[in-house]
């Protein structure tokens, strides 16, 4: 593709190494999770990313194809970071579910909007990349991330009382619902933690111990106040 001439940059930052067309998506991506894609301009898009409209239209001409880029450049590296080092016929139930659990933490701290985004723009009816994800959603390790899981439930590994095929959307949910949300909590309640290690440790302790055939039980409140109690 060729390069713009400086006079096209508007004000584009001057520097060698500067990607401009990153720099772009990346900015869009943050503002359309943060105020969602029909509420985002061309316009608030270059003031934010410090050029001209014109300079964003010369890189992706149309709205349009700005989100085919941002869909084919963002998330669907993100869905093969996620998926593709599974292995549904060998790998463990637990390891595996613990697995998918890791890499969207870490797909979700190198992409902090991912979160938001997907809320907005894939979750919710009428977003507007729902579609796309649609097209990219990887089915054979979805069915397979399912059929080990109905095999755990079966050989007694696993609780009988999973669903197979709504475990990933309970994991989706775990994992991207508080961090999508974290404003909102944090404003009712500052102490409340969102980093990382804080969600990872509570996500995959509500799994492992909701997975397991035979979870060792919490103590009731009687058994904690006879505890309490002098012999």
């Amino acid at each position: 593709m060729p390069q713009p001439s400086r006079s096209r940059m508007g004000r584009r930052p001057h520097s060698q190494d500067f990607d401009a067309r990153e720099h772009l998506l990346d900015t869009a991506v943050a503002l359309f999770a943060e105020r969602g894609i029909a509420n985002t301009t061309v316009a608030q898009i270059a003031t934010a990313s410090g050029v001209t409209s014109a300079m964003v239209h010369y890189w992706f001409q149309t709205r349009e194809k700005l989100l085919d880029a941002l869909f084919e450049e963002k998330l669907v590296a993100a869905f093969g970071a996620i998926w593709e080092p599974v292995d549904t016929e060998q790998d463990d139930p637990l390891a595996l579910t613990q697995g998918i659990v890791k890499r969207m933490f870490d797909v979700t701290e190198k992409m902090p909007w991912l979160p938001s985004l997907w809320l907005r723009e894939i979750v919710n009816e009428g977003g507007l990349l729902r579609e796309r994800a649609f097209g990219h959603i990887p089915l054979q390790k979805l069915a397979g991330f399912g059929q080990n899981i109905a095999r755990g439930c079966a050989s007694g590994q696993l609780n009988a009382q999973l669903e197979p095929l709504l475990l990933f959307n309970s994991v989706l949910a775990l994992v991207m619902l508080p961090q999508a949300t974290a404003k909102i909590w944090q404003r009712l309640n500052p102490r409340a933690s969102f980093d990382r290690v804080t969600l990872e440790r509570h996500v995959v302790a509500l799994l492992t111990r909701g997975m397991s055939a035979n979870p060792t039980p919490a103590p009731t409140s009687t058994a904690r106040r006879a505890k309490r109690k002098p012999s």
